[in-house]
């Protein structure tokens, strides 16, 4: 079973990447971890369902334009990713990305375009969308693609869709 596991840092480490948050964790089954990855909760409630979001942290170093020292260059990266519930990654984000997690489905948004978690297949882009136990509902009515003109309803599951003029 798959795990959270509050970890800490070594102290040296957190002084070398500019670190002073200590609120890291591991992903572990049964105790082992599962990858070398250092995580954040941040808006994680706590429930590991078929998909979940984490802050992963990566090392990462600032442009000349932010800073010139290079010690100060050095800091960790707060990067979303979706995990599936065995902990393997499926989609990582750039920092400045915010993407939504379609509660119990295997679909996420970023920007208003809608996505398969397990394909990366672009659903569409929209502005309007509305959720049952079963299925999303997106309305499509701008694509470029005017056999996709509609409104997709997207099994939350499996992601398959139907389209409906």
């Amino acid at each position: 079973m798959i795990e959270l596991s509050q970890i800490i840092i070594d102290e040296n480490y957190a002084t070398k990447w500019n670190t002073s948050g200590r609120d890291f964790i591991v992903l572990t089954n049964n105790g082992e971890p599962i990858n070398k990855h250092l995580y954040r909760k941040g808006m994680f409630n706590n429930k590991i369902k078929d998909y979940f979001m984490l802050f992963k942290m990566v090392e990462a170093y600032y442009p000349d334009s932010i800073t010139k020292n290079k010690k100060a260059k050095l800091h960790l990266e707060d990067r979303s990713v979706i995990l599936n519930k065995d902990g393997i990654e499926k989609v990582e984000f750039s920092s400045f990305q915010h993407p939504y997690l379609v509660d119990n489905s295997c679909i996420y948004s970023l920007d208003q375009n809608y996505y398969n978690i397990e394909t990366g297949e672009l659903y569409c882009n929209s502005f309007t969308s509305m959720i049952s136990l079963e299925y999303l509902f997106l309305d499509n009515r701008y694509d470029k693609d005017p056999n996709k003109c509609g409104v997709m309803k997207i099994n939350k599951k499996d992601g398959s869709w139907e389209l409906f003029k």
